[in-house]
Parts: C-alpha cells; sequence; structure tokens
C-alpha cells in the first residue's frame, strides 16, 4: 500500500510536469506564429506601398500611359467615409472590419514577371491598385488582412493574405513645407488629425502603419487558451517612405 501510494504520488507529479510543459510550449508556439503572421503583414505591406505612385523612368513610356496616375494613395476609415469617394472601395472584402483603416494605392509595374498583392501576374507598365484592409468573406469568417487589387482598372480579385490580423490603423505624413511633416492621427477626432484632405492627398509621403494581431489561437488547448486570456492582442507598427514621391 506504501509503495502504491509513493507511486501515484510520484505520478501525479510526473502528470502536472507534462501538462505544464505542454501548455508552456503550445503557448509559447501561438506567440511565435503571432509574431510571424505580424512580420508577413509588414512585410506585404510595406512592399506594395513602397511602390505607390511609381512611373516609368522613361519619358516615352510615362508620356504613353493614359490615364495618367491619378489617387495613387488615399485611405478611409471602414463606416465613416469607404464610400464611392475612395479610390479603393470596390477592393474591399464583403465585409470590411468597421472603424479600421483601408488604405488605397496606385503605380504602374516597374518590370516584368512581378505579381500583385493577390499573386496575379502583371507586365511591366500595367497600371495596378491595391487596397488594404481587415475584414471576412462573411461575419462569421476569421479577421484576416485582405488585398483587393485590379489590374489597368479592370478584373478586381480580393483574397485573404494572412489571418490573425484583427485591424489596420494608418497615420498619413503630410508635407507641410519643405523642412516639415504634419502627421493625422487615427487616435484623435481633432480637427487638425483628421483624414487628409482631397488638396492633401498628393502631399502624403510618408505612412505609419499599425497592425494588430491577435494573441490566442483557437487550436490551443483549454488550459492554454485560459492563459492568453489576460493578454492584449499584439500591436506592430512601422514608417513607410513613400519614396515616389520624394524623388
Amino acid at each position: 500500500m506504501v509503495a502504491i501510494a509513493i507511486g501515484m504520488f510520484l505520478l501525479t507529479g510526473l502528470v502536472g510536469m507534462y501538462i505544464a510543459g505542454k501548455t508552456s510550449y503550445n503557448t509559447n508556439e501561438v506567440m511565435s506564429r503571432t509574431q510571424e503572421n505580424a512580420r508577413f503583414a509588414m512585410d506585404i505591406l510595406t512592399r506594395y506601398l513602397r511602390l505607390a505612385d511609381y512611373r516609368p523612368d522613361n519619358e516615352d513610356e510615362r508620356q504613353a500611359l493614359s490615364p495618367s496616375i491619378i489617387d495613387s494613395v488615399q485611405g478611409c476609415i471602414v463606416g465613416s467615409n469607404c464610400g464611392a469617394g475612395f479610390a479603393g472601395t470596390n477592393e474591399l472584402p464583403d465585409t470590411p472590419l468597421a472603424d479600421s483603416h483601408a488604405v488605397h494605392v496606385k503605380y504602374t509595374v516597374p518590370y516584368g514577371g512581378m505579381r500583385d498583392c493577390t499573386g496575379r501576374g502583371v507586365k511591366k507598365n500595367d497600371e495596378v491598385t491595391a487596397t488594404f484592409s481587415v475584414g471576412g468573406a462573411d461575419a462569421d469568417d476569421p479577421l484576416a488582412l485582405y488585398c483587393g487589387a485590379s489590374v489597368n482598372g479592370a478584373d478586381v480579385t480580393t483574397a485573404p493574405l494572412i489571418q490573425g490580423v484583427a485591424d489596420l490603423k494608418v497615420d498619413y505624413g503630410i508635407r507641410t513645407s519643405p523642412t516639415s511633416i504634419r502627421y493625422t492621427n487615427h487616435k484623435s477626432d481633432d480637427d487638425d488629425n483628421k483624414l487628409p484632405t482631397a488638396a492633401e492627398w498628393p502631399g502624403v509621403i510618408v505612412l505609419r502603419v499599425l497592425v494588430t494581431v491577435e494573441s490566442g489561437d483557437e487550436t490551443l488547448s483549454p488550459m492554454a487558451e485560459e492563459q492568453l486570456e489576460d493578454r492584449p492582442d499584439r500591436r506592430f507598427q512601422t514608417t513607410v517612405q513613400l519614396r515616389n514621391r520624394l524623388l
């Protein structure tokens, strides 16, 4: 009886150690996946946002483009002003996330063999629009970072890029003089911090992007999920310089 009692005591300890180790492993794996999702989202966003307002270096090619690029950088707040006045309305997901931001860029393809943000092949000097936002195919879908793309004004394709992205916010840096920039601020409703006006969009030269990535995972065990419940979603920020507007 004593041996059985000792054995049960040791077995209970071993089971507890296994559960703790497994929970720690699952938690670390989810946090690693969160960081990986954020890195991928940031990489995709910066890659295509930097192309905004790109036009061919060759003057003859530039003159041949018709029509010329307009609305090459624009943004909106979903549920507030993403209507007909927003150039990327047609590229939004079916169910965009209310109060998140959408950002639209337009560029010409610099060389052959490239793909748009949805993975579709494009040719040199094609005019591409790309709109990034957060949403889902329907209200029950998990949130994801979406890209909607159109080539030469037609064939709109919308596709999820990475799941687990819970929000997107964009601040716009507007050049107010040769030596100063004014940032809009999505955290404030003050008159000085609203979205740029129609006259200000051409002066936007910097985008400050804030991506929120969910920390939880529906594949976790209940114990691991409970440990993550009190953890806030992770926020990642980067600044993208629109070099084509600075040249």
